[in-house]
């Protein structure tokens, strides 16, 4: 292995232990078999109560054409919905990117796991000072008095597992290894308890925190966690085309998971969800997000106060700056000075995604992108952030307030 090649590797782990998404991780642009061609490229693509609108489609064509393998994103504002989508969902045999297409959306899988736990709080079966050996006696002595708010936001001061798991990726056929194996949340909890824990109270990511939660909600309820989203969130918000993920199986049209390494486009589709669980593991769509963010908004899925609960400030992210609440964190409104727009992004090893909405839900945008860079480029996920911000932006119903940006979210971790 060639030095270049081992600083590659190095970067490999730091960049894929990194919530990429929003700014400065992710995809660069490069003249491969995933570059921009405008035979393969496609933005607009509106059906039904579709609206056009000219600068989120060259927005959209601007990921692809900064690396991005493909890209789906949908835009719902009170006067219609915008849809676009570039690039390719699939490369052999290449296939049109759609605006139907499904992708693993990561760390948006937190917003998930949150209301299943605020659900449980909602029927009086838990509070949010509801302790992790009251929930999980034996699971973790040491961490026993972390408690489910802490969980939620960050604050519990648990280890990250995700870091040391791929630490000995020095290759690509390793890292591929490494992502593709089966593991149970056991497994990831217990590589966790071999790092040094931080500060209790302080906000620092790791999604750890979350595998927690989802082992609290097996254990309290006597279903999977593939159950309980399925009953409790995607049936009532009709997201026909979500599951949570629990092999690497994903059914077309989707975008499949590519990524940049040693600048070539690599084939990451044999991950294995299992290696997120509670941290990540939906699979869905950008409708379907969508769908998800309005029914959260109006009270579709817990009562109000609940839903103001999980978006109020618990944190401001320390050195990351991020405003993080539970399992969701806020970002200034560009059409209400003093007000926010809520969601979460992700990070897979080969997808990025953004997802906010306004308070009442009456404005949402989501946008997904295939083609992760680990090459050290970041123009594609900084199109995609622009594309995001730019979609807020058109919701106004006139010119802009203020200016939104995304925050620096490059230390979060993979599922991010």
């Amino acid at each position: 292995m060639t030095t270049s090649r081992r600083t590659t590797a190095a970067r490999l782990v730091a960049v894929a232990t990194t919530a990429a998404l929003t700014l400065g991780l992710a995809p660069g642009a490069s003249a491969d078999e995933a570059g921009a061609g405008a035979s393969a490229s496609r933005a607009g693509d509106v059906a039904g109560d579709g609206i056009r609108d000219r600068q989120l489609d060259r927005l959209t064509r601007a990921v692809h054409e900064k690396g991005a393998v493909g890209v789906t994103a949908e835009l719902v504002t009170p006067d219609g919905t915008w849809r676009g989508a570039a690039g390719s969902n699939e490369l052999r045999p290449r296939v049109r990117a759609t605006t139907d297409a499904r992708f693993r959306a990561a760390s948006v899988s937190k917003m998930f796991v949150t209301v299943l736990a605020l659900q449980q709080v909602e029927r009086g079966r838990w509070t949010l000072d509801t302790t992790l050996g009251q929930a999980l006696p034996g699971v973790w002595p040491e961490q026993d008095a972390v408690t489910l708010r802490q969980l939620l936001s960050h604050t519990s001061g648990l280890p990250e597992y995700l870091t040391p798991m791929v630490a000995t990726a020095d290759t690509t056929p390793k890292f591929r290894e490494i992502i593709s194996r089966r593991r149970t949340d056991r497994e990831l909890v217990d590589v966790a308890k071999g790092q040094p824990a931080t500060k209790r109270g302080e906000f620092v990511y790791a999604n750890t925190n979350f595998v927690l939660v989802g082992m609290m909600l097996e254990r309290a309820t006597g279903r999977s966690l593939e159950s309980l989203v399925e009953r409790r969130v995607l049936g009532p918000t009709r997201m026909t085309r979500s599951e949570w993920a629990t092999t690497p199986r994903t059914t077309r049209p989707r975008l499949k998971e590519y990524a940049r390494l040693y600048e070539k486009v690599e084939d990451l589709s044999t991950f294995h969800p299992s290696m997120f669980s509670g941290a990540g593991a939906l699979l869905t769509t950008a409708r379907d997000l969508n769908r998800f963010q309005r029914a959260l908004s109006r009270g579709g899925l817990v009562r109000p106060s609940l839903v103001r609960r999980m978006r109020s400030l618990t944190s401001d992210g320390g050195a990351l700056g991020l405003e993080y609440g539970l399992g969701s964190y806020r970002l200034p409104d560009p059409c209400a000075p003093g007000r926010f727009v809520y969601g979460h992004d992700g990070g897979s090893w080969s997808t990025l995604t953004v997802s906010y909405a306004s308070p009442r839900g009456d404005r949402r945008v989501t946008a997904s992108m295939t083609g992760r860079d680990y090459d050290g480029k970041t123009a594609s996920a900084q199109a995609l952030s622009k594309l995001a911000v730019t979609a807020l932006a058109q919701t106004c119903g006139g010119k802009p307030v203020t200016s939104t940006t995304t925050p620096d979210t490059s230390r979060l971790a993979a599922a991010g």
